[in-house]
C-alpha cells in the first residue's frame, strides 16, 4: 500500500508534470499573478482599495487608454510608450497561444518537443499492444515516477495519459532519440510495426536498435521481432533483450496444451496490477542466503512467500564446467549468465542477481 508520504509526492509530481506539459497553462498563470501583485503596489501607493487598484490597471492591461490624472507630457509619454509595449506584447503571446492550440488540436494533445526524464523508459514505435504495455508500465512503476516516453511517427498522441510523454518523429534518427532522453534512460523497449511483413518490420527494428546503441550503450534495450530467424541480427546490434513473437507465442500455446492452465499462471505473472510478479532483486544479499546452495535458499524465501526461481552470477569457463548439465544463458555484453532452477550444486555469492515471484517487490534478500 502507498504510504501517505508517497500519495503527496505522487500528487505534486503530477502538479508538476501539468504545468510542464501545458505552457498555455502556465503562461496564463503567470499573468494573472502578475496583474494581481500589479493591482496590489496600486493600492499600496494609491492608498486605494484593491477594487479599485483593480479597475484603474485594468484598461492599461488590455491595451486601452485610461484616464491619467497628471499634469506632466513626460508621464503621459511614457504611459503611451508603455502602452504601444502592452499591445506589442499581447499580440506576441496571442500568436503564440493560438500556434501552440492550433498544432495542439492538430495532434490530438500536447506533444512535447523535449523531455527532462532521468532513468525513465522509453518506447520506439507502436503497435496494437502498447497500450497495454503503457498500463501495465504505470502499473509496475507508480511508486518510482522516473517517466514514460514514446516515440512514434505520427500525426496523434497514441495515449492521452498525463503521465506519457510523447516525441513526434522516427525513432531511428538520433535527434528523436536525443530529445526523449536516450542517454538518460534506464530502458528502451522497441515495438515492431505488425502492420508490415515480418522482415521488413524486423529491419526497422534492428535500424532502431542500432542507433539506440549508438548513444547509449548502457541502457537496456528489449525488442520484439516477428521472425525469430532475424533474432542474430538484433543479437550483433547489441539488443539486450529480444522477444521473438512466432517463437513466445507457439511455445505458449503448446505448454498449454500439454500442461493444461499453464497460460494462466504465465498471464498472472506477466501482469503488474494483481497477483504476483517476477522480480529482479540485485542489490545486497544477506548472510542468511550467501554461501546457501540454490535449492537451500529457495526454501529460506519460500518462508517468507517468495519462490526463487533463477540467478545471474558472473560467467567463466569454470562456471560452465560446474553447472555443465544446466542451460547457461550468456549475456555477452555485461560477462554474466542467467541460471533458472539449476540441477547442478550452486551456492548463491555476494553481487548476484536472484529472479523471484513475490506479491510486491522485495526491498531486501
Amino acid at each position: 500500500m502507498i504510504s501517505i508520504v508517497s500519495r503527496c509526492q505522487y500528487q505534486m509530481w503530477r502538479a508538476r508534470r501539468r504545468i510542464v506539459c501545458r505552457p498555455v497553462l502556465s503562461i496564463l498563470l503567470m499573468l494573472l499573478i502578475l496583474y494581481v501583485i500589479a493591482a496590489l503596489v496600486v493600492a499600496a501607493y494609491e492608498e486605494v482599495g484593491l477594487g479599485s487598484a483593480l479597475l484603474r490597471i485594468f484598461p492599461a492591461f488590455f491595451g486601452e487608454v485610461g484616464f491619467i490624472e497628471s499634469p506632466f507630457v513626460a508621464v503621459q509619454v511614457f504611459v503611451l510608450i508603455g502602452l504601444l509595449a502592452s499591445i506589442t506584447f499581447l499580440a506576441v503571446v496571442t500568436g503564440k497561444i493560438t500556434s501552440v492550440l492550433v498544432e495542439s488540436l492538430r495532434r490530438g494533445g500536447s506533444m512535447a518537443r523535449k523531455v527532462n526524464f532521468s532513468g525513465h523508459t522509453i518506447i520506439c514505435g507502436w503497435n496494437y499492444q502498447g497500450e497495454r504495455v503503457i498500463r501495465e508500465l504505470l502499473s509496475a512503476d507508480v511508486k518510482k515516477h522516473h517517466g514514460i516516453v514514446i516515440v512514434h511517427d505520427c500525426e496523434e498522441r497514441p495515449v492521452q495519459d498525463e503521465r506519457v510523454e510523447c516525441i513526434p518523429g522516427d525513432p531511428s534518427q538520433d535527434a528523436n532519440l536525443i530529445r526523449a532522453g536516450v542517454r538518460r534512460a534506464k530502458s528502451v523497449i522497441v515495438l515492431t510495426d505488425l502492420s508490415k511483413g515480418a522482415n521488413r518490420a524486423d529491419a526497422e527494428a534492428l535500424m532502431v536498435v542500432l542507433a539506440v546503441e549508438s548513444l547509449n550503450r548502457e541502457v537496456h534495450t528489449c525488442v520484439q521481432v516477428m521472425n525469430s530467424a532475424n533474432r542474430c541480427h538484433l543479437e550483433r546490434a547489441h539488443a539486450d533483450e529480444i522477444v521473438c513473437l512466432d517463437q513466445m507465442g507457439g511455445c505458449l500455446v503448446v505448454a498449454s496444451a500439454l500442461e493444461h492452465g499453464v497460460s494462466h499462471v504465465v498471464s498472472e505473472l506477466l501482469t503488474f496490477d494483481c497477483g504476483s510478479e517476477f522480480y529482479r532483486y540485485d542489490s545486497y544479499i544477506s548472510d542468511e542466503l550467501v554461501g546457501k546452495e540454490f535449492a537451500e535458499a529457495a526454501g529460506i524465501l519460500a518462508q517468507r512467500r517468495m519462490i526463487l526461481i533463477a540467478v545471474e552470477t558472473d560467467y567463466s569457463e569454470e562456471l560452465r564446467r560446474q553447472l555443465s548439465k544446466d542451460v547457461l544463458h550468456v549475456l555477452p555484453e555485461s560477462n554474466r549468465a542467467v541460471l533458472t532452477n539449476p540441477q547442478s550444486k550452486y551456492e548463491i555469492h555476494q553481487g548476484d542477481a536472484l529472479f523471484v515471484i513475490a506479491e510486491s517487490e522485495p526491498a531486501k534478500l
